[in-house]
């Protein structure tokens, strides 16, 4: 028997109570579904591991004391200024 035949046998199976939530399940499974090669590529790409250098750890700092002193304006904000 497939999986897919063993599934339809356990939704055939379910209490009327429950097929409500089977479906909602079975919804946000087909949802998770990757529809293009670039989204499997995506969803199946390694995770950056690589040590963060010390040009981009000066950096990271930089944008951050500048957050935190203000000196930084939207995205929005950033098309106004630069007419966008």
């Amino acid at each position: 028997m497939t999986t897919k035949e063993q599934i339809h046998h356990l939704v055939d199976d379910l209490p009327e109570s429950e097929l409500e939530t089977a479906k909602r399940v079975l919804e946000g499974l087909s949802a998770l579904a990757v529809s293009s090669p670039v989204e499997a590529a995506l969803a199946n790409a390694p995770v950056d591991d690589e040590p963060v250098t010390a040009e981009e750890a000066q950096a990271i700092e930089e944008g951050e004391r500048d957050v935190g002193a203000g000196r930084v304006v939207s995205a929005d904000e950033a098309r106004v200024r630069l007419g966008t």
